[in-house]
C-alpha cells in the first residue's frame, strides 16, 4: 500500500514538473521562432530599401516606384508570415538620396497576449544609399515600342559621357563599331550591341522628361517682319545679332562670323553655318520654332555658351514642342555647346569626325532621338564646378536625390 502511495506521489510530482518544463520548451521554441521572424522582417526591409535606392540610380532623378510600391515589395518578401501576424511596412525617400523602410509585425503571445502584453512585437528598420553620384547627362526620349530607337551610335561613332548616366526611354543601339563610354548606359527597351563600356542595362525604369512642364512661349513668327534669306560670307565680316525674334534665314559661310549678343534669340527660319563660317555667343539661348533648326556643315565652327540667368538659365539650344525638324552637326569644329540642349520632339543627328562639344565645361542633351553616324564623336563633359552657366533642376548633378554606383545598407 505504501509503495502505491509513493508511486502516486511520484506521478503527481512528475505531472506538476511537466507543466513548467513544457512551458520552458514552448518559450524556447517561441524565442527561436521570434529570432527567425525578426531575421525575415529585417531581410524584407533591407531588400525593399535597396529596391527603392536602386530605382533612384536607374532613374537618375526621383524614385519611379511610389512608397506604396516599395511597401508592397517588402510585404511580398515575408510570404506566409503575414498570415500568422499583423505585418506592415512604411517606406520613404530621404532628401539625401537614401531610402528608408520601417517594418512592424505583431503576433499572438502567451496567455492570450498577456505575456508580453499585446503580443510579440518585431520592429525593424533599414536605410539604403548609394556610395557614388553620377549625373544624368543624356536622355533619348523616344518611347515608341518595339521599334523606337531613342539613341543610336553606329558606323565607328563614339558617344563619350564618362561618369554620366546615358538613358534611353526606348531602345539603345551600339552597332557597326559604335562605342558608348558612360558611367551608366541604360534602356527602358533593349540595349543592343557590344560597344557599351561598361555593358548597358536593358529594362530600366522610364525617365520622365525633366522639362515637360516648362512653358515654351514666344511671339508668333507672323508678327515679325519677314527678312527673307541672308548670306553672311565675307571673310572679314562679323555680324552682331541682338536678341529677339529673327525671321531671316541666315547662312553663314566663307570665313564670316555671326555673333549672338547675350540674351534669348528666337529663330523663325533655319540657321545654317557652313564653309568656314562661325557661330558664337555667350550667355545666349537659341530657340527654334516649328520647322526650323540649326545646321553646322562643312568646316563650320560653333562656340555657344548658354544663358546664365533668368527664365532660361542653363539652356543653350531649345526647340518648340511643335518642331520636328532635325538638328544636324556635320562639322568637326563644333567645339563648345555649354548648357542644356532640349529638343523634345526632334532628332539630334551628329555625323562629325571631330570631338563635338569637347571644350564645353558641361553639356546635357534631352532629345526625342539622338543618332551618331559616320565616325561621329560626341563628348559630354560634367565639370559643373564654377560654371558660369547653371545646371537646370532635373538634369546633370541636379537630377535629384538619385545616386548611381554601388549600393550599401547604412542601417
Amino acid at each position: 500500500m505504501k509503495a502505491r502511495v509513493q508511486a502516486g506521489n511520484i506521478t503527481i510530482m512528475a505531472g506538476i514538473a511537466i507543466v513548467p518544463l513544457a512551458m520552458i520548451i514552448a518559450m524556447t521554441s517561441e524565442l527561436a521562432s521570434l529570432s527567425s521572424e525578426r531575421a525575415l522582417m529585417q531581410s524584407a526591409a533591407d531588400a525593399a530599401a535597396l529596391s527603392g535606392a536602386q530605382d533612384l540610380i536607374l532613374v537618375g532623378a526621383s524614385a519611379r516606384q511610389t512608397p506604396a510600391d516599395v511597401e508592397s515589395f517588402a510585404m511580398a518578401q515575408v510570404g506566409a508570415f503575414a498570415n500568422r501576424a499583423t505585418v506592415s511596412f512604411k517606406a520613404a525617400q530621404g532628401s539625401d538620396g537614401s531610402y528608408t523602410v520601417e517594418g512592424l509585425a505583431v503576433r499572438p503571445s502567451f496567455f492570450g497576449n498577456l505575456v508580453p502584453p499585446g503580443g510579440f512585437r518585431i520592429e525593424v528598420k533599414s536605410i539604403a544609399e548609394s556610395m557614388n553620384v553620377q549625373p544624368l547627362c543624356v536622355i533619348g526620349d523616344d518611347a515608341t515600342m518595339p521599334k523606337g530607337m531613342a539613341i543610336s551610335v553606329t558606323n565607328n561613332s563614339i558617344l563619350r559621357a564618362r561618369n554620366c548616366i546615358v538613358h534611353a526611354n526606348g531602345n539603345f543601339i551600339s552597332n557597326d563599331n559604335g562605342t558608348v563610354e558612360a558611367g551608366t548606359s541604360q534602356a527602358v527597351g533593349i540595349a543592343t550591341g557590344s560597344g557599351f563600356k561598361p555593358a548597358a542595362n536593358s529594362g530600366a525604369l522610364p525617365v520622365t522628361d525633366p522639362f515637360e512642364d516648362r512653358y515654351i512661349m514666344h511671339t508668333p513668327c507672323d508678327k515679325v517682319l519677314d527678312g527673307g534669306k541672308k548670306t553672311i560670307a565675307t571673310a572679314t565680316e562679323s555680324v552682331a545679332l541682338e536678341p529677339g525674334m529673327h525671321r531671316t534665314a541666315y547662312t553663314v559661310t566663307g570665313q564670316a562670323t555671326l555673333r549672338l549678343e547675350p540674351g534669348e534669340h528666337y529663330f523663325c527660319k533655319p540657321l545654317m553655318i557652313t564653309g568656314q563660317g562661325r557661330l558664337e555667343g555667350d550667355d545666349v539661348l537659341l530657340m527654334f520654332t516649328a520647322g526650323n533648326a540649326l545646321s553646322a556643315l562643312g568646316q563650320a565652327s560653333v562656340s555657344l555658351s548658354g544663358r546664365e540667368s533668368d527664365e532660361w538659365a542653363g539652356f543653350v539650344i531649345v526647340a518648340t514642342r511643335d518642331n520636328y525638324a532635325n538638328f544636324g552637326i556635320e562639322s568637326g569644329r563644333v567645339d563648345k555647346l555649354l548648357g542644356t540642349i532640349y529638343l523634345p520632339m526632334t532628332k539630334l543627328l551628329v555625323s562629325s569626325s571631330g570631338d563635338v562639344a569637347e571644350d564645353s565645361q558641361w553639356s546635357v542633351i534631352v532629345a526625342r532621338n539622338i543618332e551618331l553616324i559616320d565616325n561621329a564623336r560626341l563628348v559630354i563633359n560634367s565639370d559643373y564646378e564654377g560654371s558660369p552657366v547653371p545646371v537646370p533642376i532635373g538634369v546633370g548633378n541636379k537630377a535629384g536625390g538619385g545616386a548611381n554606383g554601388p549600393l550599401r545598407l547604412r542601417q
